[in-house]
């Protein structure tokens, strides 16, 4: 991971299939443990997604899982997603993860378990290794809810990984147990921190991520004018759209006499910036 201050963060580059796949092995085993352990009240327990339950949650992941694995399963959802948001394309994401949802409403608790182990063992090498690289390298539709430019490769080897990790976190919340760290997780908050610093807008700011998978960015053009900390967790789930659990301190490096809680203007743009998980 980078943690050099000196080197702007959209020079990280975007996560190779190599390192993606020991990453997705990583955080795929450490959900089904998770899920693995869930009691029968864990299941009807809401999460942080509005509307969603625990099994709500992890029958997302499992669609997820064998769209990965199965090209026809991802063409079944997709095409529902598809259809049903053709007069509104912002909402495909939604519809689909509606499908894969539905399409598991039959399963019991135990069933629902097996059926996430079944897939997400196999998922890493069938998203890193599993496409051809012309088909990695087209450019993804913006009804996909990419950032402009991205290709599948983006889908495959960073959302994928971000998805799970999210999710993950919703469902530690949601049953109030410890998060497994995994090794996944440098890599995956620089990739947060490259797609934030994609699209910024904001003051040039040197920003430090606290806790597992933290380290220390120059985000925007020029000097920065603020240095600002905050835990990684909280910051992502901010960025991801959840509730806002931010500190941000901020120390100015502007060099002026009573500035000493940074400049309020950065603080404001990292607390609006928002990243597509």
């Amino acid at each position: 991971m980078t943690n050099d201050p000196s080197i702007s963060a959209i020079d990280i580059v975007q996560t190779p299939p190599a390192v993606a796949r020991p990453a997705l092995e990583a955080e795929y085993a450490a959900l089904i443990a998770l899920v693995e352990s869930f009691s029968r009240d864990d299941w009807s327990r809401p999460t942080d997604c509005t509307g969603w339950t625990v099994r709500d949650m992890v029958a997302h992941l499992a669609g997820s899982a064998e769209c990965a694995v199965r090209k026809l399963a991802m063409l079944r959802h997709y095409g529902y997603a598809g259809w049903k948001s053709r007069k509104s394309p912002t909402e495909f994401v939604d519809y689909m993860c509606r499908s894969q949802i539905a399409s598991r409403a039959g399963l019991s608790d135990d069933e629902l378990v097996r059926d996430l182990t079944r897939w997400g063992t196999r998922a890493p090498a069938k998203l890193t290794a599993g496409w051809p690289g012309f088909l990695r390298r087209r450019t993804m539709p913006p009804s996909a809810g990419l950032p402009s430019g991205s290709t599948l490769s983006t889908f495959l080897d960073v959302i994928h990984l971000r998805d799970i990790w999210l999710h993950r976190i919703d469902l530690t919340r949601a049953v109030g147990r410890e998060r497994e760290i995994t090794s996944a997780e440098g890599e995956l908050v620089q990739q947060v921190i490259r797609d934030l610093a994609a699209e910024w807008s904001g003051p040039p700011v040197e920003l430090t991520l606290t806790g597992p998978g933290g380290g220390r960015w120059r985000i925007g053009d020029g000097p920065p004018v603020a240095h600002v900390t905050e835990d990684a967790v909280a910051y992502l789930r901010l960025l991801s759209g959840r509730s806002d659990e931010c500190r941000f301190v901020a120390e100015s490096l502007r060099g002026e006499a009573g500035s000493a809680d940074g400049d309020p203007a950065v603080v404001e743009a990292l607390r609006a910036a928002r990243v597509i998980f």
